[in-house]
């Protein structure tokens, strides 16, 4: 049998006999940070073939005494390798620019399959957008593109004023080609590819760019150990894949090559690679970025902001806005793998809600299912129906887990899921019979493929699986009807996909971890191809158990679409982006509510439809801090409705990480409580001091379920953050833009928590601005400055922004109870002794409420009226500026009372309700003011 262990070594001997050998030999110089590694897979692993003769024979430079890279190209960029200028066609109306490119004589080939004319494209969008994009002559954009809708604008010639001014070289023909990318208003280089590497070949894309600062974000889905990169010479793989967050700059499990960069002065711009096959990016020290990919085209999108959450809104309008969650969905979840039937989920049930501690979504994870195959019950879940909707009347919800691999050897039960897959045509083929192994499992039992010519791997149903090819419009039908089905038996709420990468158990291995001990072993093996086995392998690939792609995933030879027009190999990373949408629309229509999706493969876009979760954590202080990270990277790229799993997943949980984890939890966009099979019970009624917190911290969550619905709003609407770094807010302050420890709810909100074990003295940063405690309205002494907060185990730190209005409403068990509660604010005043804030209020449920106009949209605000230096009178205002006839609940609600931060003396009275003063702390508590919430009003205090 092929041994693939040898299989990068016999690849890469391969090209060198086949690719002439050109000697580009120099000194070796020092490493100024701008180093672009011929063989940067090489370097990682410390192969030995990478030494002076072999990095020489490649037209590249050797330095033994290199820390970082040793074999690099020459530094002297474009003019010694990549392309020169052949000619230049300016558009007439100055919508594009397009150049044909040579490739120089003189580059050598580093991988093969390099192409020898090349077209650069640069389409302008107004003023704050363009794109360019380098393809095969001959070829086209459209060639290259992943086959994802993008919500583009017509192409329009920019102003003389236009946030941006592009530099390309002189274009006298033989001339060296590179580019570079300002902003107008500070000349400031956004990118710059003097930096040189540019390769366009079959399989090996390469490019550098210089950056105008260390500040970068983004980049994933990848483990990183803080929110701005490393940029010494740090890769990151992108391939989606299943693979838990560890240590070190692992790929996860989807596919997001969008970054941004915080400049000197503030401003922020952000670049998008529009492309779905893996690609690896190396930071460089520089600064600068290094981009390799094995496929598509180096096509390019750059959003010139100025401002962060400018840079996020440009981004999500060409990918698509975050869907809208129900209201619901905004509440506390808990979940576990490892439940053995219906009463172990009735237990976590009754102790959490005997504990006081609101619980507005249920799970089952794989466990409630007939041998781990979807859309069945295992006969210990056979009274799950019940249940289910004996607790939908008090207002709890179901989400059951759905994995899309199909077990095709089901003999216990009738299976129809997979007879109907096969009926339609469902699933993912062999690109041709010469890839697909024998069928005849008698004479070929180790990696036979028994079923047609359908892909066969292994997952968690016991017999092989099939993949849905959900580019297929048979596969959407189909799954949409199974769905349906199942909803009749199972009445849940939501839907969780999984394992959609797609995952496949130890893939080229004798046989899967999980492959029962009684029969034959098997496996999926990927035949040898240059689809499976690329010359250049990628790091994911490299990093492999089989130093191949398809280690723990199905085989890139796979036959996708409509019309089999896409191989796996450049669709891989859309896999659980193709599911996500007719997951929804299958949630939809089977319940006739909003619902919401969880998935845990992702691209962008896959925010329109869903929801992610930080995939399989461990029960550790590093991954508690991790969660952060990660949640505001998904921000950045268009999924707000974002968590990891509290307490983590992977082993037991100590009671004070879950209670340390559980305070942060309650401020993840969503909060669920999740753990592995094999693992002690962690749902926050297990220890009595982490019920005690869990109940304070949720109980502030659920008050603030309005002002963080309202943030989902904007994000829908206008493509803002939910929950965003400091840096967003405060985009001057240097300090700011390293912080990760701390973050966000929109503009106004502050949260603090305690990340490391056995500490109460937690160490932040207050930026310079008006903040009070959100427990007291206290106003903080000092800010612009570290400070150090006292911070018992049962507390998390908040804070509100001066100048801001937060809507909120009295906590109950469950969102249902408290949508039925009347108002409060925090009314938080700046230096000026003002605010402001709004609320969007709809009846959480309906489909598509804000294009149907049926809900609510109201401004309030407050000022004060000075004379002469003094306050004489203070007005909080409602405005009813969204006002429609549909019931939404809100008509029988008032605004019970509120809270003023930082008044700076008691009123001597009030035209509604009455009021107390707190001289130390200086917070009015306004109450009994039963001002409605459907009409307008005010509320005068007298000085």
């Amino acid at each position: 049998m092929f041994q693939i262990s040898k299989l990068r070594n016999a690849v890469v001997l391969i090209a060198a006999v086949i690719i002439p050998i050109i000697i580009v030999y120099a000194e070796a110089e020092q490493d100024n940070g701008n180093r672009i590694a011929c063989f940067p897979l090489m370097e990682i692993d410390n192969d030995q073939t990478l030494d002076s003769a072999f990095c020489q024979s490649k037209g590249c430079i050797y330095d033994d005494a290199g820390e970082n890279v040793k074999c690099y190209l020459p530094l002297d960029g474009s003019k010694s390798y990549g392309y020169q200028h052949n000619s230049t066609v300016n558009a007439g109306d100055g919508t594009y620019i397009e150049h044909q490119l040579q490739r120089r004589q003189d580059t050598p080939s580093l991988y093969g399959g390099d192409y020898e004319k090349v077209k650069f494209k640069v389409t302008f969008y107004g003023d704050k957008m363009l794109r360019f994009t380098f393809y095969q002559d001959g070829s086209s954009i459209e060639n290259n593109q992943p086959p994802v809708g993008l919500n583009l604008p017509i192409p329009t010639a920019p102003s003389d004023t236009s946030d941006y001014i592009v530099k390309i070289s002189d274009s006298i023909e033989g001339g060296p080609f590179d580019f570079v990318i300002r902003r107008r208003s500070t000349d400031q280089i956004i990118l710059d590819t003097k930096l040189g590497g540019l390769t366009i070949a079959k399989q090996f894309l390469m490019i550098s760019f210089a950056l105008p600062s260390e500040h970068l974000y983004g980049i994933g889905e990848n483990t990183h150990d803080s929110f701005a990169h490393n940029m010494n010479y740090k890769m990151h793989p992108i391939f989606a894949r299943d693979q838990p967050p560890g240590d070190g700059e692992m790929n996860l499990y989807g596919s997001h090559p969008f970054y941004m960069v915080s400049e000197d002065d503030g401003s922020s711009h952000g670049v998008f690679l529009f492309n779905s096959h893996a690609i690896d990016v190396t930071t460089l020290p520089y600064p600068g970025l290094t981009y390799r990919t094995i496929g598509g085209g180096l096509d390019f999108f750059v959003f010139l902001g100025p401002k962060p959450e400018d840079v996020v809104k440009q981004y999500t309008e060409v990918i698509g806005r975050t869907m809208m969650p129900a209201y619901w969905s905004l509440g506390f979840q808990i979940s576990r793998y490892g439940y053995t039937g219906t009463n172990d989920i009735r237990e976590v049930v009754e102790r959490t809600h005997n504990a006081g501690i609101p619980q507005d979504v249920q799970y089952a994870d794989i466990d409630h299912m007939d041998n781990q195959a979807d859309f069945t019950l295992g006969p210990t879940f056979l009274d799950l129906p019940e249940f289910v909707k004996e607790q939908a009347v008090g207002g709890l919800r179901f989400i059951p887990i759905l994995d899309p691999a199909i077990n095709t050897e089901k003999t216990n039960i009738d299976y129809p899921t997979h007879t109907n897959a096969m009926l339609a045509g469902a699933y993912i083929t062999w690109f041709n019979d010469t890839l697909q192994p024998n069928s005849d499992c008698s004479a070929f039992p180790d990696d036979c493929q028994p079923l047609d010519n359908v892909m066969l791997g292994y997952v968690w149903p016991d017999g092989r699986t099939a993949f849905p090819d959900f580019f297929k419009n048979e596969t959407q039908v189909w799954w949409k009807k199974e769905m349906k089905t199942f909803h009749d038996l199972l009445p849940y709420d939501g839907i969780w996909i999984d394992m959609n990468e797609p995952a496949a158990f130890d893939t080229n291995k004798e046989k899967p971890f999980n492959y029962p001990p009684d029969k034959h072993p098997w496996n999926l093996i990927c035949p040898v191809n240059e689809w499976d086995d690329p010359p250049y392998i990628t790091l994911s690939a490299s990093r492999s158990d089989t130093n191949r792609l398809s280690d723990k995933t199905i085989c890139m030879v796979g036959r996708q679409g409509q019309n089999d027009e896409h191989l796996h190999y450049a669709v891989h990373n859309l896999y659980g982006w193709s599911q996500t949408k007719p997951t929804y629309e299958g949630l939809q229509a089977a319940t006739g509510k909003r619902g919401v999706v969880i998935t845990r493969s992702t691209f962008p876009s896959s925010g329109k439809h869903a929801g992610h979760w930080l995939g399989d954590n461990t029960s550790r202080w590093k991954d508690l801090h991790s969660s952060i990270i990660g949640s505001l990277e998904f921000n950045l790229f268009g999924i707000p409705y974002i968590g990891a799993d509290i307490c983590g997943f992977f082993v037991n949980s100590t009671e004070q990480l879950c209670e340390r984890w559980m305070e942060l939890g309650a401020f993840y966009p969503f909060a669920r409580n999740h753990n592995s099979l094999g693992t002690d019970p962690q749902d926050p009624a297990i220890w009595p001091s982490v019920a005690s917190a869990s109940r304070t911290a949720l109980n502030i969550r659920y008050r603030l379920l309005p002002y963080l619905y309202t943030l989902f709003y904007h994000s829908h609407t206008y493509g803002s953050t939910v929950v965003r770094p400091l840096y967003h807010e405060y985009p001057t302050d240097v300090r700011a833009k390293s912080i990760d420890g701390q973050f966000l709810w929109g503009p106004a909100l502050l949260i603090s928590p305690v990340l490391t074990e056995n500490t109460t003295q937690l160490g932040a940063y207050l930026p310079a601005d008006t903040w009070y405690d959100y427990y007291t309205g206290k106003k903080e002494e000092t800010s612009g400055t570290d400070v150090t907060w006292n911070t018992p185990l049962d507390k998390i730190n908040l804070h509100v922004r001066g100048g801001y209005i937060l809507p909120q409403q009295l906590e109950a068990l469950n969102t249902k109870l408290s949508r039925q509660n009347n108002f409060t604010m925090v009314v938080a005043l700046n230096s000026d002794k003002a605010a402001a804030g709004d609320l969007f209020w709809d009846d959480g449920e309906t489909i598509d409420t804000i294009s149907t106009k049926q809900y609510h949209y109201i401004r309030f605000s407050y000022t004060e009226t000075i004379v002469n230096g003094v306050a004489i009178e203070g007005v909080l205002n409602m405005q009813v500026q969204v006002n429609t006839s549909s019931s939404n609940g809100l008509e029988y609600l008032k605004m019970d009372s509120a809270l003023i931060y930082g008044l700076e003396k008691s009123p001597k009275s009030i035209n509604a309700g009455i009021f107390d003063y707190n001289a130390d702390t200086k917070v009015a508590n306004l109450f009994n003011l039963a001002r409605p919430m459907t009409s307008n009003w005010e509320v005068v205090l007298t000085f």
